[in-house]
């Protein structure tokens, strides 16, 4: 059975791609679907070809109905509809009235809404650490303001002495803290915190630098055996200028007993007390710390050399030792008699005012007969201590602590926002001493006391609970100093012999001497050797003193000698750090 013909056969598509596509009917699909035709035979249709070919039955292909795609419709239906805009808010009352201000109606229609859980955790943190900052910093201008208010009167009292009086004056000491290069810390503590009262107080003070362990120590011993010797008459006192404002020994010392001593920690305390018990309790002999270490360091025999010696420098010894007491007493025989020498006219002061005076002229040999004589021995009697020792000035403990290390950030944030208790302990220091509270110094409490807690040691037991906090660089100081002192002295050496060599001429300056045009000499590193050991000397000595085994250096004899002042007793709040 033969395939019917198509009575409408679809018209030709154009080929021609630039001419413009004819409107498509509205019963034809549209050219751009891509389902096929629907075609729809007649079942009588027979095939009319010449060729007697036959065209198979295409009855159960049916053609499709044209498809329109709509245009706008996806952008209504689906995901695109829930992005339109909502209708906005309207405004009523006085939020209606606003918006014709100019303010945004984002800002009118605003609803807050409790932030998520990380935001509710940054806000609570900063807010609670920035209201614990204010609060600190608050009560420590509220304290300095009262204390300052409290002391300024003293700043407006008239001297004794009207223009030409001179007001107080206190020392303030500050050691250096075990384990800290900065050796001006403690000094900073009393400039930041107790300075200010002072100065509206008018009271003046002094600063003395430590710049090792242990130099309050020897300062306190050479100013004591200084004075020791003079009122011995072992050495002359040096000479004052008779001017106004010029205090004589006596009004000084009037004026360092009125004034006071204050010491920034325990390590000051402890320095302190080593330097009286040294100066009042130890010799008058001659003393100085760096003459001293100089000593040491010349009978060590590092820079001693042997050198060939001939028989004629072997007899020079003696001849010389002969010829040296004939020569001392030929010279003391050329000196003047002793009625002949000329008083020396005791000095006024005003010396630079007058010409000068001739002196007495003595032969050159004079220097050479006194070198050889010796020096005149102290009595026994002269190195005991005074009795009753002379008074000394009142001393300020001052509590100082220095957190230093990795392991101490803990004390040290938390520091940082208790600074109101560091400010009120200055203030109640500067207050007892502007005011001059002062009782006995208290070694240790009777057990009877009532006082309890870290009161019932005594004066003896300031600021103890802080030597904990030493790092453990100021424990390992005796090691590391052992350890460079090594390190040196094994090249010291080679430079040793080579300054000695060439110093002999026994060789040429090598080609780095001669680009930098100086040669190390003996006495140069005789120099940087002296300087080096009076570093590693000092403070391994102050460390022996400051360590915490070490305990405070104290006499029976000073029962009732010393004196300190009274601050006020501390309440449950405050801070120790």
């Amino acid at each position: 059975m033969s395939a019917p013909e198509h009575p409408h056969p679809p018209p030709a598509q154009p080929t021609n791609p630039s001419s413009p596509p004819h409107p498509a009917p509205s019963n034809t699909p549209s050219p751009t679907s891509s389902s096929p035709p629907n075609v729809k035979l007649d079942a009588n249709a027979s095939s009319g070809s010449a060729s007697g070919s036959t065209i198979p039955s295409l009855g159960s292909i049916t053609q499709p109905q044209p498809q329109s795609q709509p245009q706008a419709q996806p952008l209504v239906n689906g995901n695109a509809a829930s992005k339109t805009k909502p209708k906005p808010v309207e405004l009523t009352g006085f939020r209606s009235a606003l918006s014709h201000t100019g303010i945004p109606h984002s800002v009118l229609t605003y609803k807050p809404k409790l932030p998520g859980r990380n935001w509710l955790i940054f806000w609570t943190l900063t807010a609670s650490l920035s209201a614990t900052y204010w609060y600190d910093r608050r009560e420590c201008a509220r304290i300095k303001q009262e204390t300052i208010q409290q002391v300024q009167d003293k700043g407006k009292e008239v001297l004794e002495g009207g223009s030409l009086g001179l007001n107080r004056r206190i020392t303030v000491y500050g050691a250096k803290w075990p384990g800290d290069e900065d050796t001006d810390r403690a000094l900073r503590y009393f400039r930041k915190y107790v300075k200010p009262y002072l100065v509206a107080a008018a009271i003046d003070y002094d600063l003395p630098t430590s710049p090792l362990q242990g130099s309050i120590t020897r300062q306190i011993h050479a100013k004591i055996l200084s004075q020791r010797r003079q009122a011995l008459g072992l050495e002359q006192p040096e000479p004052q200028l008779s001017l106004p404002g010029v205090l004589s020994p006596e009004e000084y010392k009037k004026r360092e007993l009125e004034g006071g001593v204050v010491l920034v920690g325990r390590a000051s305390l402890k320095e302190y007390m080593e330097g009286l018990r040294r100066g009042w309790m130890g010799r008058v002999d001659p003393w100085k710390w760096e003459d001293e270490i100089e000593g040491k360091l010349s009978k060590d025999g590092v820079f001693d050399f042997d050198e060939p010696k001939s028989p004629e420098s072997e007899s020079e010894p003696e001849s010389a030792s002969a010829s040296e007491v004939d020569q001392a007493s030929l010279d003391q025989s050329r000196l003047p008699p002793a009625a002949s020498i000329p008083p020396v006219k005791p000095t006024t002061g005003l010396g630079f005012l007058s010409r000068p005076q001739p002196q007495p002229q003595f032969p050159q040999q004079t220097a050479t007969a006194t070198a050889t004589t010796t020096t005149p021995q102290i009595p026994e009697r002269y190195h005991q201590p005074p009795f009753p020792l002379p008074a000394q000035p009142p001393i300020l403990l001052l509590p100082f602590v220095n957190h230093i290390g990795f392991t101490q950030i803990p004390q040290m944030i938390l520091s940082f926002f208790t600074e109101r208790y560091r400010v009120k302990e200055g203030s109640d220091a500067a207050l007892a001493l502007i005011n001059n509270h002062i009782r006995p110094f208290t070694p240790s409490l009777s057990s009877g006391s009532s006082e309890s807690g870290s009161d019932k040691a005594g004066d003896l037991s300031f600021d103890q609970e802080k030597e904990k906090w030493y790092n453990k660089d100021s424990r390992e100081l005796p090691t590391r100093i052992e350890t460079a002192r090594k390190d040196y002295y094994e090249t010291l050496a080679p430079r040793i012999t080579a300054a000695r060599e060439y110093e002999m001429g026994q060789r040429e300056m090598t080609e780095e001497e001669q680009k930098s045009g100086k040669v190390t000499r003996l006495d140069e590193l005789k120099e940087e050797r002296k300087k080096k050991e009076l570093r590693w000397m000092g403070n391994l000595e102050g460390w022996d003193i400051v360590r915490p085994e070490s305990q405070v250096a104290w006499d029976e004899r000073w029962e009732g000698w010393l004196s300190v002042f009274e601050l006020p007793k501390s309440k449950d709040d405050s801070g120790n750090n």
